[in-house]
Parts: structure tokens; sequence; C-alpha cells
């Protein structure tokens, strides 16, 4: 006989949850859209990612479609990799997707941090790759830094994640002086095309700076509920990595090196939204992805009678703040 309670909590593990999830995305960002004004500054070398989409109601969609497709691909990274103890895990990626969909911020317009976000998600499925392959490592380190090198053309975060992923790397156990080299000439490619080809004058390059987003908007009532939101999504991913990492140390190696890496990005994007502080919306979906991937862990490793309540408050909790985004809207 199941337990009691059983059917919801599989309910939520489960693909209907994870549909209903993106329909519910979809709700709230045709809700909001016209309702924020979404911050848009900060350069890169050359250009200003924001203006790649100047359609407030196309900015929208490809803002739906990107958060979709990064809830797609976390699960799809999962089944490949495993770094939640069980491939057959939706519950995460659902919770992803509805803090994009709740955040008014995140989900009505494209911005960086939406590029941000999915850029790293499709880094992922080539550094995961990697792990253990020593001599063999050294195309696929190029490759992503070769895409966080691109990107830093348009915002000047991609270049904060060079580092990060070097540090992932060597979570991997690949990095040693063939993959340095990779790394090196992987950053410096798309700058060589790029000025080789006439794409660009170097007159143009600008040295990237920190932009002040918040300088002239929101609304003082919209600032305050984005920066409760991004202070309680830290709180509480915090408490449950804290909770997650005894049961973490237990799995396989490379798993651990997996999940290392989940908790060096949450360290990077805490310690981001602190020194950045102005521009803490461009992290605010990187951020969503790790709370989302710990609260995975710990929907895993919880007893159903744990599992179906603390869901339940927190879609309460989710809903409620949406509301409260659009009341102040």
């Amino acid at each position: 006989m199941a337990k009691k309670g059983s059917y919801i909590v599989d309910y939520f593990n489960n693909r209907g949850f994870f549909g209903l999830s993106i329909l519910l995305l979809v709700i709230f960002s045709v809700i909001a859209s016209g309702n924020f004004v979404v911050p848009q500054r900060g350069y890169g070398t050359f250009h200003n990612l924001a203006t790649w989409i100047s359609s407030s109601d196309t900015s929208c969609f490809v803002a739906v479609v990107c958060n979709m497709v990064i809830g797609i691909l976390l699960v799809t990274l999962n089944i490949m990799f495993r770094y939640i103890k069980t491939y057959n895990c939706f519950v995460f990626a659902a919770i992803f997707v509805l803090l994009q969909g709740i955040n008014p911020f995140l989900s009505t317009r494209f911005f960086a941090g939406t590029a941000l976000c999915l850029v790293v998600v499709m880094s992922l499925f080539f550094m995961f790759e990697q792990y253990g392959k020593r001599g063999g490592a050294t195309q696929g380190i190029f490759l992503v830094m070769a895409l966080l090198s691109f990107f830093t053309i348009y915002h000047y975060v991609f270049f904060l994640l060079i580092p990060l992923f070097l540090l992932g790397f060597a979570y991997m156990r690949v990095l040693d002086i063939r993959g340095v080299f990779a790394t090196i000439f992987g950053i410096v490619t798309p700058y060589w095309i790029m000025l080789g080809t006439g794409l660009e004058s170097l007159s143009a390059f600008q040295a990237p700076h920190i932009s002040q987003v918040w300088d002239s908007t929101p609304a003082f009532g919209a600032k305050g509920w984005a920066i409760t939101v991004a202070i309680s999504t830290v709180a509480i991913t915090v408490l449950l990595t804290i909770s997650n990492l005894k049961t973490m140390l237990n799995y396989s190696v490379h798993v651990r090196a997996y999940n290392n890496f989940f908790v060096a990005l949450s360290v990077f994007v805490v310690l981001m939204m602190a020194i950045d502080y102005n521009d803490f919306l461009i992290y605010m979906p990187l951020l969503n992805m790790c709370f989302a991937i710990q609260y995975g862990h710990w929907y895993v490793i919880m007893p159903h009678e744990t599992r179906q309540p603390v869901t339940i408050w927190l879609l309460v909790a989710l809903f409620t703040a949406f509301i409260i985004a659009m009341v102040i809207a």
C-alpha cells in the first residue's frame, strides 16, 4: 500500500507537474508583461546585450522560451550525469521554472541574466562530459572558454565565469598544462576571428565595467520586493546546501565533483550579488538554478511525510510573492 500523501509527492516529481510549471510560467509572464521595467544596461567589450531585442513582446517571448529551455536542459543534464541522486527527478526543474515565472524582472524581458544562466547550463554539458579525461579534455575546455569569451563581447559578467569554470575543470580532474593552453586559445579565438575578419574595429573596444542599473529604475516598491525575494532565496539556498552536504559527501567521487561545482557556483553568485549589488538581478536566474538543484537534492533525501508539506508551503510562498508583485506594480 502506498504511503499516505505519496501520490501528491510523486506528482510533484513527475513530468506532469513540470509541464504545469511551464504553463504557469507562460501565464505569469503574460499577466506581468508591461507592468514592470526591467533594467537593461550593462556592457561588454563591444556591445550591449540589451540591444539584441527592441520589441517588448518579442523580448518577453524569448525570455519565456529561454526559461523553458533551461528547465528542460537541467532535467536532461541530470539524466545524463545524475548529479542528483536519481535521474528521474523533475521537481527541481519545475521549481526553477516557477521561481523564474513569479519574478516579473526575470520572466517578462530577455536580459543578460537569462543569457548568463542559459550559457552556464550549456557549458555544464561540455564540462561534466570531460570528467577524468586527462589527455582528451582540451577540446571541451576550449569550447567552454570560447563560448564564455564570445559573450564577454556583450556583457562583462561572462568574464567572471572564466575563473569559475577553470575551478570546475579542476574538479573534473582534467586541468593540466594542455588545459591551460586550451583555456588561453579559447579566450583569444572569438576576438581573433572578430577583429581579424573586420567584424569589429579595435577602436570600438571598451573595457568592461560594472553598471549601475538601479540608479533610475524601478520604483522603490518593486525594487524592495526584488531585494526581499533575492535575500530570501539566498538564505534558503544556504540552508538547503548545508542540510544536503552530509549526504552528498557519501556520493561517488565524480558525482561529488559535479556537486562541488554547484556549491562553488552558489558561493560565486552570493558573493557577486553582494559586491555588484546594483545589478543583482543579473545573478538571480543562476541563484534560482542553485536553489532548485539544492531543493532537488533535499527532495530526494527527505522522507515522503516531510517533502509534501514543505513543497506545498513553498508553492504557496511563490504564488504569494507573485500576487504581491502584481499589487506593487
